[in-house]
């Protein structure tokens, strides 16, 4: 089966599980290395299990971020889709999905809460 058709189970740790393509799970630096790696951690086959410190609850906001980013695609708006995003989170969900997206390994996710840093001359 070709990666872009693929998917991968990711399991938290509270039990949640999401079943999710490969392409959009790739988005976290950690669930790819775990699956390159091959690394279950005594799960079975195509389940990744996901950092500790990621709630199924966050992880589904994260998720739901991967997805529509994915479906603005080139032809879409993304600074729009983020902002977007970001405005419909409230606060406590905001810094759920800060810390997941650290936990997770995911850059992109995680540096859409960074604030704007003035370029030096």
């Amino acid at each position: 089966m070709a990666e872009h058709d693929s998917f991968v189970l990711l399991r938290c740790f509270d039990g949640e599980e999401f079943c999710v393509p490969s392409v959009l799970a790739r988005r976290s630096g950690v669930v790819a290395a775990r699956m390159d790696a091959g690394d279950e951690q005594n799960e079975p086959a195509g389940v990744v299990p996901v950092p500790d410190g990621v709630a199924g609850q966050v992880l589904a906001a994260v998720i739901a971020y991967w997805i529509g980013r994915h479906a603005v695609g080139a032809d879409g708006d993304p600074g729009r889709y983020d902002e977007e995003y970001v405005a419909g989170l409230s606060h406590d969900v905001r810094v759920d999905v800060i810390n997941a997206a650290f936990h997770l390994g995911e850059r992109g996710l995680f540096e859409l809460f960074a604030p704007p840093v003035a370029p030096c001359a």
